[in-house]
C-alpha cells in the first residue's frame, strides 16, 4: 500500500514537483494540497485532477499523511507552518523539506522533527533551464 503524501506549497517549484509525484507516483491514495493562499490550492488540485484534494487548514492536512512534503517560498514560512505542525503528533511521518532554506535552518528543523519522533530529509530543489 502506496504511503498517504500532503504537499505544502503551491508556487512554481511546488507545482512542478507536486505533479510529478502525482503523475509518477504510482499512488492509491489521493494526494492533499496546501497552501497558504487557499484558493491557490483549490484551483492546482482541481487542475491535478480527482487524485488530488485541497484542504484549507495546515494541521489537518498534515494530521492523516504518512509523508509531508514542502516547498515553501520563504524561510519564514518554512519556519511558521514547522512551529505549527511541531505543536501537534508527528510521530512516525517523514517529512521531505524542499524549500530553500539555509542549512542552519535545515539542521535545526531536522533535529526538531527527530525530536518529536519523526523523521526528516532536506531535499532542495533547483529550477533546471529548459
Amino acid at each position: 500500500m502506496a504511503p498517504k503524501f500532503t504537499y505544502l506549497g503551491m508556487g512554481a517549484m511546488g507545482r512542478a514537483m507536486s505533479r510529478n509525484l502525482v503523475e509518477k507516483g504510482h499512488l492509491d491514495k489521493p494526494v492533499t494540497f496546501w497552501n497558504r493562499t487557499h484558493r491557490v490550492a483549490i484551483e492546482w488540485a482541481a487542475s491535478v485532477g480527482p487524485v488530488a484534494n485541497a484542504v484549507e487548514d495546515l494541521l489537518e492536512a498534515v494530521k492523516d499523511a504518512d509523508i509531508v512534503w514542502s516547498c515553501l517560498a520563504t524561510q519564514d514560512a518554512v519556519l511558521s507552518c514547522f512551529n505549527r505542525i511541531l505543536s501537534t503528533g508527528v510521530r512516525g511521518k517523514l517529512f521531505v523539506e524542499s524549500s530553500t532554506v539555509t542549512p542552519e535552518v535545515s539542521n535545526r528543523l531536522a533535529e526538531r522533527v527527530r525530536e518529536a519522533g519523526a523523521e526528516f530529509i532536506s531535499m532542495p530543489g533547483t529550477r533546471a533551464i529548459v
